[in-house]
């Protein structure tokens, strides 16, 4: 068994998108499943070592663990355990010691987000005078993160901010909790919705390939300019 974990995600869906082409290089047929839609005879039913062609096969599941602690996912890891199939879970989240425990003999690849993301998120603030700090730590965390990452968790935290600042209720450990609420206290509300807005309008733009910068220069343009 493959085990991909980790919350950085563009980093792991790589690694699964290697894994994958190298089985069909190999000429395993893979078969990618969403935990939310198996119940155990759908899985069962999948878990056949060859076709009736006789081709070997690859299972891979995605979000096993988003699926809440039940018997179901209980049975459901049991079987994959036992099975002798080729099998690849995808994760999008950090598994624990006790959730990598119960899953064997895994093949275990992590993808942590770094240390710089989080201390460049921890930084945001309209205060002028921290700008050249703000940038610098963008820029370590674009050079040990994708940038796509990094506007993924930016928008995470300005969504965090707004929570926050109109007193919506925020999820996690205690000093996480309050070390948004105290950033939050930095903004006024309507310049959170405003920067909000702005990220919007810049996903648009990403999509539809209308952005004249690189997605870097335009989160600093966005910081330089909160």
């Amino acid at each position: 068994m493959i085990v991909i974990h980790g919350e950085n995600i563009i980093q792991s869906r790589n690694k699964l998108m290697q894994i994958i082409n190298q089985a069909k290089d190999d000429n395993i047929l893979v078969e990618r499943l969403v935990a939310k839609d198996l119940d155990l005879p759908h899985l069962e039913s999948k878990l056949q070592k060859t076709d009736l062609f006789g081709h070997s096969r690859m299972i891979v599941i995605e979000e096993l663990h988003s699926l809440s602690r039940s018997k179901k996912l209980t049975a459901m890891i049991e079987l994959l355990v036992k099975s002798d199939l080729e099998i690849c879970l995808w994760e999008k989240r950090q598994l624990t010691a006790v959730m990598l425990k119960k899953l064997g003999k895994a093949q275990l690849y992590e993808f942590k987000l770094a240390n710089s993301l989080f201390s460049w998120l921890d930084s945001l603030s309209p205060n002028n005078s921290t700008k050249t700090q703000q940038l610098k730590y963008f820029q370590e965390a674009i050079a040990e993160n994708d940038e796509f990452m990094c506007f993924a968790m930016l928008v995470r935290q300005v969504r965090l901010l707004i929570q926050a600042s109109s007193n919506g209720e925020i999820k996690g450990p205690y000093f996480v909790i309050n070390k948004i609420r105290s950033q939050a206290r930095q903004f006024s509300l309507p310049q959170l919705l405003k920067l909000h807005q702005q990220l919007y309008q810049l996903d648009l733009e990403i999509k539809t390939s209308t952005n004249h910068l690189t997605l870097s220069q335009s989160i600093e343009l966005i910081i330089t300019n909160l």
